[in-house]
Order: structure tokens, then C-alpha cells, then sequence
């Protein structure tokens, strides 16, 4: 996705930050350059705002009930489980 124009970084870079942009857990330094990205980029101002028009409609749909104890110790656990293992090629 791209309007064609230059711009100081890539769209596919910009899209990638989109979800942290849209929860508000993006770093200052992000946050400016993907405000600046979008107001400079139509497809990409138009990819952001249908994503917030999909996430507004999934918390509508899904209430404010939080987790169940149990579920929430079960992802917790698992969570704290994983290991990441990194191959050297």
C-alpha cells in the first residue's frame, strides 16, 4: 500500500505500528512519525481509520465482562511459559 509519494518511512512500516498507535502504547518517537505518515498518506489514513472503526465495533460487541479467574491464571501461566529460542544461520 502506497500513495505513490516519498515519504520519510515505508507504508508497510507504518502499517505495522498501526495497532500500537491505535491502543496508545506507542513510544513518543513513533507516535510523531506515524501522525505525520498519516496525514501525508491517503491509503494509509484510510487502512488506519478502518481499523479503528473494526476494533470501536469489537468492543462494542463484546461488553465490558472481564475473564474468568481461572481463564485469566490459565493465559498467565502460559504465557510466563514460553521460552523464545533464537537459531544463529
Amino acid at each position: 500500500m502506497s500513495c505513490g509519494n516519498p515519504h520519510a518511512t515505508a507504508c508497510h512500516e507504518i502499517l505495522a505500528l498501526v495497532y500500537v498507535y491505535i491502543d496508545d502504547e506507542i513510544d513518543e518517537g513513533h507516535r510523531i512519525e506515524v501522525t505525520a505518515h498519516l496525514t501525508e498518506c491517503p491509503p494509509c489514513s484510510q487502512e488506519y481509520a478502518a481499523e479503528r472503526l473494526l476494533k470501536a465495533r469489537v468492543c462494542s460487541s463484546c461488553g465490558c465482562e472481564d475473564a474468568p479467574t481461572e481463564l485469566r491464571t490459565r493465559i498467565v501461566t502460559e504465557i510466563q511459559r514460553i521460552t523464545v529460542t533464537y537459531r544463529s544461520s
